[in-house]
């Protein structure tokens, strides 16, 4: 009984061990915490699974560092988020839980910046799990696995939309020109409606190109 306790604690060790230098691999030349990090709040499993995908990613992309740092830092808190649930057994919800804590409030984030954060970590989760599912095919023919489908559907059926005719029927016999305005730079720019409504004419600036040719460029900031 001794002896196979024995044994299991070398494995045990050994296992750490390589892990630890698997880990010391893909943190090179990053901030220790990163590291620390790693090794003390992740399980050994995740932990495993996300340096064995930044290694990988080494070998396919050259990733540059800042984007390494990122998603190390990313996958090491999502799993910590999910308590260190192992990624294999991680569903959907677990994902969308983990995403939508980038979400903040419009009085404490009126510029919306962390959408970029959202659509950030969103990014490298797909790349993640499209690996860890997928990891024997090439970068190209990964799948998007269970766990990252989108399943929201469109309340909008293509009837739904207007077409060139109806916006042309709306601009003819609209009389207020702000209206008119407003709805051709909807459907020219596909912009927000907060987005438009902040715009101010020094912001458009008309251009022409070749002959006879017009047509204006504007600055949106969402």
């Amino acid at each position: 009984m001794a002896q196979t306790t024995a044994t299991d604690s070398n494995r045990n060790r050994s296992y750490q061990t390589t892990v630890n230098g698997k880990i010391d691999l893909a943190t090179a030349g990053l901030p220790s915490f990163i590291f620390k990090d790693i090794t003390q709040n992740v399980s050994p499993e995740n932990a495993l699974n996300i340096v064995e995908y930044v290694l990988a990613m080494k070998i396919e992309t050259n990733i540059s560092d800042s984007y390494r740092m990122n998603t190390i830092t990313t996958l090491s808190l999502f799993s910590k988020f999910s308590k260190n649930k192992a990624f294999t057994q991680m569903r959907r919800e677990d994902v969308l839980l983990y995403l939508d804590s980038s979400r903040k409030d419009e009085t404490l984030d009126p510029l919306h910046k962390w959408i970029g954060s959202y659509n950030l970590r969103r990014v490298i989760l797909a790349r993640f799990f499209k690996w860890l599912y997928y990891r024997n095919d090439t970068p190209k023919q990964r799948k998007i696995p269970t766990v990252m489908e989108r399943r929201e559907h469109s309340i909008y059926k293509p009837t739904d939309l207007w077409t060139v005719e109806d916006d042309l029927l709306f601009l003819k016999y609209r009389p207020n020109k702000r209206d008119r305005c407003y709805h051709a730079i909807s459907r020219d720019t596909s912009c927000r409606p907060h987005e438009i409504l902040k715009l101010k004419i020094k912001y458009v600036v008309f251009k022409t190109a070749g002959h006879n040719c017009h047509y204006a460029e504007d600055l949106v900031n969402g």
